[in-house]
C-alpha cells in the first residue's frame, strides 16, 4: 500500500506542477481559479460523493460509516477545544493561521483523489462522511477564528449543512439505494465520467495557488515548522493511536489518518485575506504544509503498515 501511496503523490506532485505552469503562463488566471473552484466544490465533488454511494453502499458499509463519522464528531470536538489553547510564542494573527490549521485541512480538494486512488469509490464514501464535521466547523467556527466578531446562529449552520451540495448528493444517494432505484447506461457512464475530473481539476487549482506570490521570511521558518508539525504528524499519529485501541480495520483505520494527515486547508490564506490578518503567514503556512505533504502521507501509511503488521 505504501508503494500505490508514493505513486499517488508522484501523480499528485505533476497535476500539481502542471496547475502551477498554467498559472504562471496566465492559461490559469484568477478567473479561471473561480471557474474551476465552484465547478470542482459545486459539480464535480458532489457527482464523484453520490456516484459512489449508488455504487457502493450496503447495510454493512452504513454501520462502517456511522462508525467513522462518530469518531469523525469527536476528533473535530476535541480539536476545537485546542483552539482555545493561547500560544504566547505566536502573535494573535499567527496563532488564528496555526488554530485554522489544526481545525481545517485540506481533506476536500486533497484528501479526495488520495483515498479514491488507494480504496477506490468505497474510500470516497467514507471520506466524505468523515469530513463532514469538518466542513460544518470550517463554516461555524473556523471563519470566526479570524474574525472572532462573527458569530453563526444555530439556525444558520443547520442552514449551510442541509444546503451543502456535498450532504445533499449523499442524501440523494442514500435515498437511490434505499428505495433500490439503479442508474444504468448513458445516464450513469455521463456521471461517472464526470466524477473522475474531480482528481486532475482539484489538484491542479491546488497547483495554480501554490503558484501565487508567496514571501517566506526567516522569522516564518520556525513557526511554519510548528504548525506543519502540528499539523502533519502530531494529529495523524494521535488519530492513528486511537483507532488502534479501537481495534479499526486497515481501510478505516488509513482513510482516518491521512485525512486528518492533510496539508493546512486553502481556505485559511481566504479567510486571512478577507478578515485582513497575517496573510503572508496563512499562505505561506498552506504553501508549505501542501508541499511537505506530498512525503509526510507516505511516512504515515508506513507507519500504518508496520503496526498493522506487527498486530
Amino acid at each position: 500500500m505504501t508503494g500505490a501511496l508514493i505513486n499517488t503523490q508522484l501523480t499528485i506532485i505533476i497535476y500539481l506542477i502542471i496547475g502551477f505552469v498554467l498559472y504562471k503562463t496566465k492559461i490559469f488566471t484568477a478567473h479561471a481559479q473561480v471557474f474551476v473552484s465552484d465547478m470542482t466544490v459545486g459539480v464535480l465533488l458532489p457527482t464523484s460523493v453520490f456516484i459512489s454511494f449508488v455504487k457502493n453502499m450496503s447495510l454493512d458499509l452504513l454501520t462502517s460509516l456511522a462508525l467513522i463519522l462518530a469518531t469523525a464528531i469527536v476528533i473535530e470536538t476535541v480539536l476545537y477545544l485546542l483552539t482555545k489553547i493561547k500560544w504566547s510564542w505566536f502573535s494573535p494573527s499567527e496563532s488564528a493561521v496555526l488554530h485554522y490549521g489544526m481545525l481545517v485541512s485540506n481533506g476536500g480538494l486533497i484528501g479526495t483523489p488520495v483515498i479514491e486512488a488507494l480504496f477506490g469509490s468505497v474510500g470516497v464514501v467514507c471520506c466524505n462522511v468523515f469530513l463532514i464535521p469538518t466542513r460544518i466547523m470550517a463554516y461555524s467556527a473556523g471563519e470566526s477564528i479570524f474574525n472572532p466578531s462573527l458569530k453563526r446562529s444555530f439556525k444558520e449552520i443547520v442552514h449551510a449543512l442541509i444546503t451543502n451540495r456535498i450532504i445533499i448528493a449523499m442524501a440523494i444517494g442514500l435515498v437511490f439505494v434505499l428505495f433500490g432505484i439503479k442508474l444504468e447506461g448513458p445516464a450513469y457512464t455521463a456521471l461517472a465520467n464526470i466524477a473522475a475530473c474531480l482528481g486532475p481539476f482539484s489538484l491542479m487549482l491546488v497547483g495554480s495557488m501554490l503558484a501565487e506570490k508567496i514571501t517566506i521570511t526567516k522569522d516564518m521558518i520556525e513557526k511554519i515548522t510548528v504548525v506543519c508539525l502540528i499539523r502533519l504528524f502530531a494529529i495523524p499519529l494521535v488519530v492513528l493511536g486511537l483507532c488502534v485501541l479501537l481495534h479499526f480495520d486497515f481501510m478505516t483505520t488509513a482513510i482516518i489518518v491521512l485525512l486528518m494527515g492533510m496539508p493546512v486547508g486553502s481556505t485559511c490564506a481566504s479567510f486571512s485575506k478577507r478578515y485582513k490578518g497575517n496573510e503572508p503567514f496563512a499562505s505561506s503556512a498552506v504553501l508549505v504544509s501542501t508541499l511537505l505533504s506530498t512525503i509526510t502521507l507516505v511516512i504515515l501509511m508506513s507507519v500504518m503498515e508496520t503496526i498493522f503488521t506487527i498486530l
